[in-house]
């Protein structure tokens, strides 16, 4: 939609991965020729008839294939034409992708690439710790502030003069009819709807997550002893005894009421079936097995407007009180807007006037608040114009432009302050990186972590963690490349290759332990799932290769227009 800009198809590229998967297709039509593939007419009849947007009734209809043809303008016999080479597309892809093998070793290996774990030592250097290291001098901050102008433009600035009617100072001039009241509540009966609830106790059996079938059918076996000791005797008794959900244990397992939706799937079919003190056969969920108790059950509806009249009356009042707050407000408006007399329309009204200040189209509205109806107004009018009033949640609000200041880059001597503290941001960067760089460089010399720490910082550990946090680093977070590089370090070479950067920090980083994950421990659930990941990797793997190897031997020739569009959006 509008958020499809021309910048973010240029970031995406689009244009040129068409083209990539076009010269790849051609390749692979060349390939099925000489791999003598085709498809025959049953074939391509055969799968138009099974896509769906071709069936009625789950059945192929010759009218409804026209009648999409038609609309994406095309004849069927085009369509035939690229169904038939995507299909042959799909088969050579499939005989290239079918030449994967996985070994046991393969499936082993990725065993122990996902299962192994490292933990990692290393210094971090902080911009920060640099700020005040960073000499400012006026050549150097004139010479910044040329180059990053732009981050210093302010935005489109206006200021208003207003006056808020609030609904309150008008509750005593409302009038209401026979018959408001009921209007009101059969309008709004939404705001009166009372859910489904309904209300249960439980003695709960936990079974922890980790638990063995063996130690699972033992608290099974318990709950049942225990629902067999409720049918007998006293269930609050049991609670206090038995269960282990501790909150409700002490009030004899009584849950209070609760809504559909709140509790686990298993436990809420069981406690909305039940009948008022009757027990539910055990029930299992992910945190064990409950024995249930029914409680009362409130059935969906609305309530009644004599239960709720009085606040029923009092939302009436306000909303009428509302209506004459912007009547009078809409009344000054159009008295005054053809001379665009704020002072005469806030006369009109009797009320005292607000200077809001200058405020910016993403701020909040001083004396007003968040308005996007009255933001919108004031910045697209014209200063000392008299605004339509708008409704806010302060009350009606009736404004006039006073002042509009357009999107500018001020003077460096009116932010140098703002400025300053930018430029040595920037440049405590810089010197955080050259004392890491430094670092490093020591440290592959074979200085110790803790000899390059300096004043402040310290050798810090990760703990052991495995690739299954992806770019994740524990006590780091999410650092690029790092994870990866860290995975390659060895016993022998344990120190990583360059520095690693997130935000304003930057990172020398040393293998400090290396944790093996032993094949052994691989189920054959597991192995499975593994052995499908590796071969999944294997053939896109080999059908890459193979796209890479017919695009040497083969010379492409692009359409130049099709050159051109590609520089015009992407160079």
């Amino acid at each position: 939609g509008e958020n499809f800009t021309p910048e973010l198809e240029k970031q995406l590229q689009l244009t040129r991965q068409s083209i990539n998967m076009l010269v790849d297709q051609a390749l692979l039509l060349e390939e099925a020729d000489r791999m003598h593939v085709s498809i025959s007419d049953e074939q391509l009849v055969q799968a138009i008839a099974e896509v769906p947007a071709f069936q009625v009734d789950g059945v192929f209809n010759k009218q409804q294939y026209m009648t999409v043809l038609n609309y994406q303008r095309m004849t069927p016999e085009l369509f035939e034409q690229l169904q038939k080479q995507q299909m042959l597309v799909n088969l050579v892809q499939a005989q290239i992708r079918s030449e994967a093998i996985v070994s046991d070793a393969d499936v082993a290996d990725e065993y122990r690439r996902l299962n192994e774990k490292i933990n990692l030592n290393y210094v971090a250097f902080k911009a920060g710790e640099f700020t005040d290291a960073v000499k400012v001098t006026d050549e150097a901050l004139a010479s910044y502030y040329d180059e990053n102008q732009e981050a210093f433009r302010l935005p489109q600035q206006v200021a208003l003069s207003l006056v808020t009617l609030s609904p309150a100072d008008y509750l005593d001039q409302v009038t209401l009819q026979d018959g408001d009241i009921q209007r009101y509540y059969d309008r709004h009966l939404a705001n009166y709807a009372i859910a489904e609830q309904a209300s249960a106790a439980h003695i709960l059996i936990a079974v922890a997550d980790d638990a063995s079938d063996e130690q699972r059918e033992k608290k099974r076996a318990l709950a049942e002893e225990v629902l067999t000791k409720a049918q007998k005797g006293d269930f609050a008794k049991l609670a206090k005894q038995y269960s282990d959900d501790a909150a409700t244990a002490k009030k004899g397992g009584e849950l209070g009421f609760f809504n559909r939706g709140a509790m686990d799937p298993a436990f809420e079919r069981a406690a909305f079936a039940l009948e008022k003190d009757a027990l539910s056969p055990v029930v299992e969920t992910r945190f064990g097995f409950h024995v249930i108790k029914g409680g009362e059950h409130i059935e969906a509806g609305f309530t009644p407007l004599n239960d709720v009249r009085d606040e029923v009356e009092k939302a009436l009042r306000l909303d009428e009180a509302r209506k004459l707050a912007y009547e009078k407000a809409m009344d000054a408006y159009n008295l005054n807007r053809k001379q665009n007399d704020f002072n005469a329309a806030v006369e009109t009204l009797g009320a005292t006037p607000v200077e809001t200040g200058l405020f910016a189209r993403a701020q909040a509205i001083p004396a007003v608040g968040l308005s996007a109806e009255l933001t919108e107004k004031a910045f697209v009018g014209d200063a000392g114009e008299l605004l339509a009033p708008v409704n806010t949640t302060r009350g009606v609000v009736l404004a006039a432009i006073t002042e509009t200041v357009p999107s500018h880059i001020p003077e460096l001597a009116a932010i140098r302050a703002q400025v300053a503290e930018a430029y040595k941001r920037q440049q405590a960067v810089v010197l955080a990186e050259e004392a890491a760089q430094q670092a490093l460089e020591k440290v592959q010399q074979g200085a110790k972590l803790s000899s390059v720490t300096g004043k402040g910082r310290s050798v810090e550990e990760t703990g052991l963690f495995s690739r299954a946090l992806g770019e994740f680093v524990p006590t780091l977070g999410n650092v690029p490349g790092l994870s990866e590089a860290a995975f390659a370090l060895t016993i022998k070479e344990p120190v990583a290759t360059q520095l690693y950067s997130a935000g304003e920090g930057f990172y020398v980083v040393r293998l400090k332990q290396l944790q093996p994950a032993d094949p052994n421990g691989l189920t054959e659930e597991e192995s499975q799932r593994l052995q499908q990941t590796v071969l999944e990797r294997k053939q896109d793997e080999l059908l890459s290769n193979k796209l890479e190897e017919l695009k040497q031997s083969a010379e492409v020739t692009i359409n130049p227009a099709i050159l051109r569009s590609m520089e015009g959006n992407e160079s």
